[in-house]
């Protein structure tokens, strides 16, 4: 900076993006107090438009309030843990700039909490809740409220709350008769709504973005799904074990989707899938998840691979029927950066020479409970050179061959080697030693019936 130039001198468009490599909670606390200047271009909309303040669970009730109180254009409140009510009686004096409201599980919503919410939010976009249980009454007072909320784009509604069913029947019904913005819908787990949903899905048909739900799937609901024209995101935990392809064939026409996830897919299910590949509508599809299906196979996976080339995010984990020729295409998927295919037990360490030779691009890989790879497919796996991530838990490694991944994978960040039983440590010390960025993550072996997740799990950071 020219001789006798001070940083007030700046204009305020360079301020602004000298701000921009803040924290919000560094804007918050310390930035706004240096001058009545600051503190104004501090709180300007872009700063704080796409920013979500999301304090650490370590971080007390009392902290959090204070940064609030000091946040007046936050815009995003994402919570990880439960908090007081003082917390959100506060985001609500303080922060009335709001945008998207986020609450953890174990805070369940009231109809008080909710009329708050409501009336100090009015332009609210997007909400995150578990609706109270189990009085049927609350819920529908509270889904009333929610369906006055008519700026509203994303709604979730959480999911199991002590193993019972979440949504009572009829809740859903003041949310489907109001909410004229809604676009994005996570239901969790509903248990037996199924005409409260196809009321919801036929009301918002030409609106919906994505939608997402745990439901005993019918060829009802596939085909009110299939008529959500402008769907992008469907995703569908499946509990009909009977559910046949016939019932889902109609979701064929969902050209447009980039993301797609159905797991639990029955037998029946599986064995005529691949026609939703071949036929190309699913070509445009980013993110696939078909885990926790048993009758995964080789037809169906190599239909994945020869028609869905823009693939990134891939998970197929516990496709048990799963063979190494499933994997015989994969590099036709060129883009591919994140491969989950953990319990899929029948693949063994040849699966991987497919992978490394075509997976160029990959960055985070899951290979846990797979018993029969060995040290060997390390030596294909090291050929993925931009890997960060590689979860290698519960399987039969010795770590003979951990001396590649120090001369092969520079940028990897996590190696997760929980329960593998025959480790040797002094390979673990060595590649520790020569790699001392990278957190490896080993789990002992417990004796105990009961040991509590923090001690289970050693850090060599």
């Amino acid at each position: 900076m020219a001789s006798g130039k001070k940083i007030d001198d700046l204009p305020n468009e360079i301020l602004l993006k000298v701000f921009t490599y803040l924290s919000i909670a560094e804007l918050a606390m310390s930035v706004q107090y240096v001058s009545v200047r600051w503190r104004e271009v501090s709180q300007d909309d872009k700063l704080w438009r796409n920013a979500v303040f999301s304090p650490r669970k370590d971080v007390t009730d009392e902290e959090i309030v204070k940064y609030l109180e000091n946040m007046p254009a936050l815009r995003s409140y994402s919570a990880t843990r439960k908090t007081s009510n003082v917390v959100i009686d506060t985001l609500c004096e303080c922060c009335r700039n709001v945008r998207s409201i986020d609450l953890h599980p174990s805070h369940c919503m009231t109809v008080s909490l909710m009329q708050k919410i409501v009336q100090h939010f009015p332009q609210i976009e997007s909400l995150k809740v578990l609706l109270p249980y189990p009085v049927f009454l609350e819920q529908l007072k509270v889904a009333e409220l929610i369906g006055q909320c008519h700026s509203l784009k994303s709604l979730s509604l959480g999911g199991y709350y002590q193993h019972r069913a979440l949504v009572y029947e009829g809740v859903l019904i003041p949310i489907a008769e109001g909410c004229p913005s809604l676009q994005h819908v996570h239901l969790g787990d509903c248990g037996p709504v199924n005409e409260d949903i196809q009321n919801l899905l036929g009301r918002k048909r030409h609106k919906l973005l994505s939608f997402s739900c745990k439901i005993f799937v019918t060829k009802d609901i596939a085909e009110h799904v299939s008529e959500c024209t402008e769907l992008q995101h469907l995703d569908i935990e499946n509990y009909n074990d009977d559910l046949s392809y016939d019932d889902i064939q109609s979701l064929i026409k969902l050209t447009g989707l980039k993301s797609f996830a159905f797991r639990f897919c029955s037998e029946d299910v599986m064995n005529n899938l691949p026609m939703f590949f071949i036929s190309g509508s699913f070509s445009q599809l980013v993110h696939l998840d078909l885990s926790e299906s048993y009758y995964m196979n080789d037809i169906l996976m190599n239909s994945v691979f020869e028609n869905c080339p823009q693939l990134r995010h891939l998970n197929i984990s516990g496709g048990q029927s799963l063979q190494n020729d499933g994997l015989r295409h994969i590099g036709r998927c060129s883009q591919l950066e994140h491969l989950d295919l953990s319990i899929c037990m029948d693949l063994t360490d040849g699966s991987m020479e497919y992978v490394g030779a075509g997976c160029h691009n990959l960055k985070t890989l899951d290979i846990s409970a797979c018993y029969k790879m060995t040290d060997k497919a390390i030596e294909y796996i090291v050929k993925c050179q931009n890997l960060q991530v590689l979860k290698f838990n519960y399987n039969d490694l010795t770590g003979s061959n951990f001396h590649l991944i120090s001369t092969h994978l520079q940028h990897l960040d996590e190696l997760h080697l929980e329960n593998c039983k025959y480790l040797n440590e002094l390979y673990i010390d060595e590649l520790h030693k020569k790699m001392v960025h990278l957190k490896i993550i080993v789990a002992r072996r417990c004796k105990e019936p009961y040991l509590d997740p923090e001690e289970a799990v050693l850090l060599l950071d």
